[in-house]
């Protein structure tokens, strides 16, 4: 084979498609691969035909045939790719790539041993620091990741563990981090709230911004998620959703609508238990969800130690970064804000806080370029309708639409 390269430039190397197996009325997904741009050169193959592609990423994306235009289609061990040129000299400094064959990869992460076995040594302990531009994991992430291995390092059977982070500090991407640099097998999520359901299962399927990061590579294979819309019926599902998911994300609530023998199949089967804004979980809820999970490894999440319902979150504290921590290293930029003064009735002060929220929403957006959303939080469902209905008045441009969370109801425009 010739050493000659051909080609040196930029390839865009097209997404893998995307994954669905439907188990009852849920489904598993995964993206396993969502493109790349990098950096590439071409050399002579001894495949008629076809050019080897070299790039910097890892197996099985290091090493690809181009096959030219025009030429036949033959039997491979390599992925196959089409960049539409007669001759690799003919590339332009930047070239799109597509997949050759739609079937190509098929076997790529299909399972989750498979995804855990490609995360093997990719993780890597990166610090932030914005002085300097360097990319990574801010300061608390890594202190509660590091408490997390500590916590689990020794014996067979651990006390639930809590992990607390003020909002804006990065507790989702410290989960994403917990996930792939421990490879857990079979991670049980709970979430309070079906946005949050979303919100977490889209980012386990992409893996946040860890790749951006450079904590992760950006090839990295992309985890099979499981978010839950309605209970397990049979432990036949159950199993089906083991045997398909790195993660499965649920409700508290959806759990409880399980058939309790699938239930049962499928807390057995998961190694790991993720809770969620745990201060939004009630101390009842909790203690079901504990006794379950008695011989698990678990971790809750939070940004307070105490709940909604005044309690103290169960178990140990193994990691605290205070809300002052977080202020004194300066994780908060200052607010905006707005006063309002008025004590009509209660739809006339309704009405006066919205023309002022719109009018700060307007600015950003139309003046600011901003990219922002404007909710008014409430805590009934009436009251989110009566919200929802001033401000449809006031921005209909804006369309207004009232979402419902299970425990909050509030109004986005």
């Amino acid at each position: 084979m010739s050493l000659i390269t051909f080609w040196h430039g930029e390839v865009e190397l097209p997404a893998l498609p995307r994954r669905r197996v439907k188990v009852g009325e849920n489904t598993v997904e995964q993206s396993p691969f969502p493109g790349a741009v990098v950096r590439a050169d071409v050399k002579a193959s001894d495949v008629q035909g076809h050019d080897l592609l070299g790039t910097p990423l890892l197996p099985p994306f290091d090493r690809m045939l181009v096959r030219r235009k025009g030429a036949r289609r033959v039997a491979t061990s390599l992925p196959v790719l089409s960049a539409g040129y007669e001759l690799p000299e003919h590339f332009p400094e930047r070239v799109v790539l597509s997949w050759d064959d739609g079937d190509q990869l098929a076997g790529y992460a299909a399972t989750p041993e498979a995804v855990l076995a490609l995360w093997n040594g990719t993780f890597r302990f990166s610090t932030e620091d914005e002085a300097e531009g360097v990319a990574g994991l801010r300061p608390p992430q890594i202190g509660a990741l590091h408490a997390i291995a500590a916590h689990f390092a020794v014996g067979a059977r651990f006390e639930p563990a809590t992990v607390v982070l003020p909002t804006g500090t990065g507790k989702t991407e410290t989960m994403l981090a917990a996930q792939v640099y421990r490879r857990l097998p079979r991670t049980l999520v709970l979430v309070p709230s079906v946005p949050l359901r979303s919100q977490i299962a889209g980012k386990f399927a992409s893996l946040g911004v860890l790749p951006d990061l450079g904590i992760v590579p950006v090839e990295i294979a992309r985890p099979r998620i499981a978010a839950l819309t309605s209970g397990v019926r049979t432990v036949e599902d159950a199993h089906t959703l083991l045997r398909e998911a790195n993660v499965i994300v649920a409700l508290p609530n959806t759990l409880e609508a399980c058939d309790p023998k699938a239930r049962e199949a499928l807390i057995s089967g998961c190694t790991d238990l993720m809770v969620d804004e745990a201060h939004h979980v009630t101390a009842a809820t909790w203690a079901s969800v504990r006794d379950r999970f008695a011989d698990k490894r678990v971790v809750q999440f939070t940004a307070t130690p105490f709940r909604r319902d005044s309690q103290r979150i169960d178990g140990r504290i193994i990691f605290n970064f205070k809300l002052g921590d977080a202020q004194a290293a300066d994780y908060y930029r200052p607010i905006n804000l707005v006063a309002v003064e008025e004590y009509g009735e209660q739809e006339r002060r309704d009405r006066v806080v919205a023309e002022a929220a719109l009018e700060v929403l307007r600015r950003d957006r139309g003046t600011l370029g901003l990219d922002h959303l404007l909710m008014a939080r409430t805590r009934t469902k009436e009251r989110a309708v009566e919200l929802l209905a001033i401000y449809s008045a006031l921005a209909p441009e804006l369309k207004p639409v009232l979402v419902y969370s299970g425990h909050r109801s509030s109004s986005r425009c």
